[in-house]
Protein backbone atom coordinates (compact mmCIF):
# COMPACT_ATOMS: atom_id res chain seq x y z
CA UNK A 1 0.00 0.00 0.00
CA UNK A 2 1.30 3.72 -0.96
CA UNK A 3 4.38 2.46 -3.08
CA UNK A 4 5.61 4.45 -5.47
CA UNK A 5 2.63 3.64 -8.46
CA UNK A 6 0.44 6.45 -6.80
CA UNK A 7 -3.36 6.22 -5.88
CA UNK A 8 -5.30 4.39 -8.17
CA UNK A 9 -7.63 6.22 -10.83
CA UNK A 10 -11.35 6.41 -9.77
CA UNK A 11 -14.08 8.50 -10.58
CA UNK A 12 -14.42 12.52 -8.93
CA UNK A 13 -16.67 11.68 -6.10
CA UNK A 14 -18.60 14.90 -6.73
CA UNK A 15 -19.31 17.17 -9.94
CA UNK A 16 -21.50 19.92 -11.08
CA UNK A 17 -24.81 19.67 -12.75
CA UNK A 18 -27.49 17.37 -13.38
CA UNK A 19 -26.77 13.27 -12.48
CA UNK A 20 -28.19 10.36 -13.59
CA UNK A 21 -28.83 7.68 -11.13
CA UNK A 22 -30.49 4.30 -10.15
CA UNK A 23 -31.95 2.81 -7.32
CA UNK A 24 -30.07 0.08 -5.32
CA UNK A 25 -32.43 -2.58 -3.60
CA UNK A 26 -31.68 -4.72 -1.04
CA UNK A 27 -34.44 -7.27 -0.65
CA UNK A 28 -36.71 -5.28 -2.08
CA UNK A 29 -36.27 -2.35 0.09
CA UNK A 30 -34.28 1.11 -1.76
CA UNK A 31 -31.04 0.88 0.29
CA UNK A 32 -29.48 3.63 -1.70
CA UNK A 33 -28.90 4.96 -5.57
CA UNK A 34 -26.12 4.76 -7.53
CA UNK A 35 -25.50 8.12 -10.13
CA UNK A 36 -22.90 9.17 -12.33
CA UNK A 37 -22.45 12.79 -13.54
CA UNK A 38 -24.03 13.56 -16.80
CA UNK A 39 -21.26 15.94 -17.93
CA UNK A 40 -18.35 14.64 -15.73
CA UNK A 41 -16.28 11.48 -14.95
CA UNK A 42 -17.98 11.35 -11.32
CA UNK A 43 -19.80 8.32 -10.01
CA UNK A 44 -20.67 7.43 -6.68
CA UNK A 45 -23.11 6.11 -4.46
CA UNK A 46 -25.52 7.60 -2.14
CA UNK A 47 -27.10 6.12 1.07
CA UNK A 48 -30.80 5.85 2.02
CA UNK A 49 -29.74 6.80 6.01
CA UNK A 50 -33.23 4.98 6.97
CA UNK A 51 -33.19 2.23 4.99
CA UNK A 52 -33.56 -0.34 7.85
CA UNK A 53 -30.96 -3.72 6.91
CA UNK A 54 -27.97 -3.78 8.50
CA UNK A 55 -26.54 -4.18 4.51
CA UNK A 56 -27.20 -0.85 3.86
CA UNK A 57 -24.37 0.09 6.13
CA UNK A 58 -22.33 -2.15 4.16
CA UNK A 59 -23.69 -0.96 0.79
CA UNK A 60 -21.28 2.23 0.14
CA UNK A 61 -18.07 -0.38 0.77
CA UNK A 62 -19.45 -3.10 -2.04
CA UNK A 63 -20.41 0.06 -5.00
CA UNK A 64 -17.03 1.90 -3.86
CA UNK A 65 -15.01 -1.10 -4.52
CA UNK A 66 -17.05 -1.65 -7.62
CA UNK A 67 -16.77 1.76 -9.43
CA UNK A 68 -12.68 1.82 -8.62
CA UNK A 69 -12.75 -1.38 -10.45
CA UNK A 70 -14.97 0.02 -13.45
CA UNK A 71 -12.61 3.53 -13.69
CA UNK A 72 -9.83 1.16 -13.77
CA UNK A 73 -11.12 -1.03 -16.49
CA UNK A 74 -11.70 2.21 -18.56
CA UNK A 75 -15.54 3.01 -18.56
CA UNK A 76 -16.83 5.77 -18.73
CA UNK A 77 -18.71 7.03 -15.50
CA UNK A 78 -22.44 6.71 -17.02
CA UNK A 79 -21.38 3.22 -18.46
CA UNK A 80 -20.47 2.70 -14.77
CA UNK A 81 -23.91 3.50 -13.66
CA UNK A 82 -25.17 0.10 -16.06
CA UNK A 83 -22.95 -2.07 -14.91
CA UNK A 84 -24.03 -4.20 -12.81
CA UNK A 85 -28.11 -3.37 -14.02
CA UNK A 86 -29.31 -7.13 -13.29
CA UNK A 87 -26.38 -8.56 -11.34
CA UNK A 88 -27.28 -11.06 -8.47
CA UNK A 89 -28.15 -9.05 -5.43
CA UNK A 90 -25.21 -8.96 -3.39
CA UNK A 91 -25.34 -10.11 0.46
CA UNK A 92 -23.96 -6.66 1.12
CA UNK A 93 -24.80 -4.07 -1.46
CA UNK A 94 -27.54 -5.06 -2.87
CA UNK A 95 -28.79 -4.94 -6.74
CA UNK A 96 -29.61 -3.15 -9.61
CA UNK A 97 -33.06 -4.61 -10.62
CA UNK A 98 -33.04 -5.73 -14.48
CA UNK A 99 -35.87 -3.20 -15.50
CA UNK A 100 -34.56 -0.63 -12.57
CA UNK A 101 -35.47 2.84 -14.31
CA UNK A 102 -32.62 5.62 -14.76
CA UNK A 103 -33.75 9.16 -13.90
CA UNK A 104 -32.13 12.32 -13.19
CA UNK A 105 -31.59 14.78 -10.65
CA UNK A 106 -31.01 18.11 -11.25
CA UNK A 107 -27.27 17.87 -9.15
CA UNK A 108 -25.60 15.11 -6.84
CA UNK A 109 -27.18 17.56 -3.66
CA UNK A 110 -30.60 17.23 -5.44
CA UNK A 111 -30.21 13.88 -5.22
CA UNK A 112 -29.05 13.31 -1.79
CA UNK A 113 -31.72 15.99 -0.38
CA UNK A 114 -34.35 13.42 -2.44
CA UNK A 115 -33.30 10.45 -0.85
CA UNK A 116 -32.73 11.79 2.55
CA UNK A 117 -35.50 14.74 3.27
CA UNK A 118 -34.75 16.84 6.21
CA UNK A 119 -31.10 15.12 6.69
CA UNK A 120 -28.34 17.97 7.55
CA UNK A 121 -24.87 17.14 6.16
CA UNK A 122 -22.61 17.78 8.96
CA UNK A 123 -19.85 18.90 6.89
CA UNK A 124 -22.26 21.34 5.14
CA UNK A 125 -21.04 24.32 7.18
CA UNK A 126 -17.26 23.11 6.45
CA UNK A 127 -17.76 23.50 2.87
CA UNK A 128 -19.82 26.35 2.64
CA UNK A 129 -17.09 28.70 3.94
CA UNK A 130 -14.88 30.65 1.56
CA UNK A 131 -11.62 27.98 0.62
CA UNK A 132 -8.48 29.35 2.90
CA UNK A 133 -5.10 28.50 4.00
CA UNK A 134 -3.98 28.52 6.93
CA UNK A 135 -3.33 32.02 7.44
CA UNK A 136 -6.59 33.13 6.83
CA UNK A 137 -5.49 34.17 2.95
CA UNK A 138 -8.62 33.35 0.51
CA UNK A 139 -7.51 30.24 -2.02
CA UNK A 140 -9.26 32.72 -4.71
CA UNK A 141 -6.90 35.39 -5.05
CA UNK A 142 -9.04 38.25 -6.00
CA UNK A 143 -10.21 38.07 -2.28
CA UNK A 144 -6.26 38.10 -0.61
CA UNK A 145 -2.77 38.27 -1.49
CA UNK A 146 -0.96 37.34 1.48
CA UNK A 147 1.86 34.58 0.77
CA UNK A 148 0.81 30.94 0.01
CA UNK A 149 0.71 28.04 2.08
CA UNK A 150 -0.53 24.62 2.30
CA UNK A 151 -4.28 24.09 2.22
CA UNK A 152 -6.52 24.12 5.57
CA UNK A 153 -8.51 21.40 7.08
CA UNK A 154 -10.87 22.02 9.91
CA UNK A 155 -9.05 22.22 13.32
CA UNK A 156 -10.94 20.28 16.58
CA UNK A 157 -10.67 20.46 19.88
CA UNK A 158 -8.12 18.58 20.55
CA UNK A 159 -4.55 20.68 19.80
CA UNK A 160 -3.25 19.75 16.12
CA UNK A 161 0.62 19.50 17.38
CA UNK A 162 2.81 17.97 20.18
CA UNK A 163 6.41 17.56 21.05
CA UNK A 164 6.01 14.40 22.40
CA UNK A 165 5.87 10.62 20.97
CA UNK A 166 2.26 10.34 19.11
CA UNK A 167 0.05 6.82 18.51
CA UNK A 168 -1.07 6.59 14.87
CA UNK A 169 -2.98 3.94 12.59
CA UNK A 170 -3.14 3.46 8.90
CA UNK A 171 -6.29 5.31 6.74
CA UNK A 172 -7.00 2.99 3.79
CA UNK A 173 -9.51 2.72 1.17
CA UNK A 174 -9.35 -0.40 -0.86
CA UNK A 175 -5.33 -0.77 -1.72
CA UNK A 176 -4.80 2.83 -1.31
CA UNK A 177 -2.87 4.22 2.06
CA UNK A 178 -4.56 7.71 2.33
CA UNK A 179 -2.70 9.13 5.72
CA UNK A 180 -2.69 8.26 9.44
CA UNK A 181 -4.67 8.97 12.12
CA UNK A 182 -2.65 9.80 15.53
CA UNK A 183 -3.20 10.68 19.01
CA UNK A 184 -0.47 12.04 21.36
CA UNK A 185 0.84 9.47 24.05
CA UNK A 186 1.40 12.33 26.52
CA UNK A 187 -1.19 15.08 26.15
CA UNK A 188 -4.26 15.79 24.65
CA UNK A 189 -3.30 16.29 20.96
CA UNK A 190 -5.15 14.24 17.95
CA UNK A 191 -5.00 14.66 14.02
CA UNK A 192 -4.86 13.38 10.76
CA UNK A 193 -1.93 13.39 8.33
CA UNK A 194 -2.40 12.58 4.62
CA UNK A 195 0.41 11.14 2.63
CA UNK A 196 2.00 12.86 0.11
CA UNK A 197 1.35 10.07 -2.66
CA UNK A 198 -1.70 10.15 -1.96
CA UNK A 199 -2.23 13.13 -3.38
CA UNK A 200 -5.82 14.59 -3.26
CA UNK A 201 -7.45 12.11 -2.03
CA UNK A 202 -5.15 12.10 0.99
CA UNK A 203 -6.46 15.61 1.64
CA UNK A 204 -9.56 14.91 0.84
CA UNK A 205 -9.95 11.98 3.48
CA UNK A 206 -8.79 14.13 6.32
CA UNK A 207 -12.17 16.50 6.45
CA UNK A 208 -14.11 13.76 7.54
CA UNK A 209 -11.57 12.38 10.08
CA UNK A 210 -10.89 15.58 11.54
CA UNK A 211 -15.45 16.16 11.87
CA UNK A 212 -14.98 12.83 13.67
CA UNK A 213 -12.33 13.89 16.24
CA UNK A 214 -14.53 17.07 16.87
CA UNK A 215 -17.26 14.39 18.00
CA UNK A 216 -15.11 12.30 19.78
CA UNK A 217 -14.07 15.15 22.02
CA UNK A 218 -17.49 16.77 22.88
CA UNK A 219 -18.18 12.96 23.89
CA UNK A 220 -15.39 13.24 26.18
CA UNK A 221 -13.37 10.70 24.79
CA UNK A 222 -9.05 10.63 25.43
CA UNK A 223 -7.12 11.39 22.54
CA UNK A 224 -6.20 7.69 22.44
CA UNK A 225 -9.57 6.62 22.68
CA UNK A 226 -10.97 8.86 19.88
CA UNK A 227 -7.65 6.75 17.97
CA UNK A 228 -9.27 3.57 18.13
CA UNK A 229 -12.96 4.62 18.30
CA UNK A 230 -13.26 3.83 14.34
CA UNK A 231 -11.14 0.71 13.90
CA UNK A 232 -13.14 -1.83 11.75
CA UNK A 233 -15.92 0.58 10.93
CA UNK A 234 -17.03 0.44 7.56
CA UNK A 235 -15.03 2.17 4.70
CA UNK A 236 -16.18 5.58 3.36
CA UNK A 237 -16.43 6.29 0.20
CA UNK A 238 -14.30 9.72 1.21
CA UNK A 239 -12.76 8.84 4.34
CA UNK A 240 -11.66 5.33 3.80
CA UNK A 241 -11.56 3.08 6.93
CA UNK A 242 -8.92 1.85 9.26
CA UNK A 243 -8.87 -2.10 9.18
CA UNK A 244 -10.10 -4.16 12.12
CA UNK A 245 -6.80 -6.02 12.25
CA UNK A 246 -4.85 -2.26 11.76
CA UNK A 247 -1.72 -2.06 14.23
CA UNK A 248 -1.45 0.76 16.06
CA UNK A 249 2.52 2.06 16.41
CA UNK A 250 4.10 4.40 17.61
CA UNK A 251 6.76 7.43 16.59
CA UNK A 252 8.85 9.22 18.60
CA UNK A 253 7.36 12.65 17.59
CA UNK A 254 5.11 14.10 15.13
CA UNK A 255 7.56 15.17 12.77
CA UNK A 256 8.65 11.72 12.44
CA UNK A 257 5.39 11.04 11.24
CA UNK A 258 4.95 13.60 8.84
CA UNK A 259 8.16 12.64 6.75
CA UNK A 260 6.80 9.00 7.08
CA UNK A 261 3.67 10.77 5.28
CA UNK A 262 6.20 12.37 2.85
CA UNK A 263 7.83 8.68 1.67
Amino acid sequence: MGGASGPEPQYLVTAPGPVRYVEVTYRGEVIGCLWASVKYDAAGYVRRLEAEPPEAFRAPLVWSRRLRAAKAEGLPALEALRRWRGAPEDPEGGTVVADAPERDADSYDALKKQLNPGHVDPMADFFAQTPTWPDGTPIDRSKGWDPLSPMKIPETDYPASTDGPVRYLPVTRGDTLLGYLWASAADDAAYYVGRTDAGADGWNAGVPWVLRLRRAQREGLTPLQALRRWKGAPEDPRAGTIAVDAHEQEASSLDDLKRLAQR
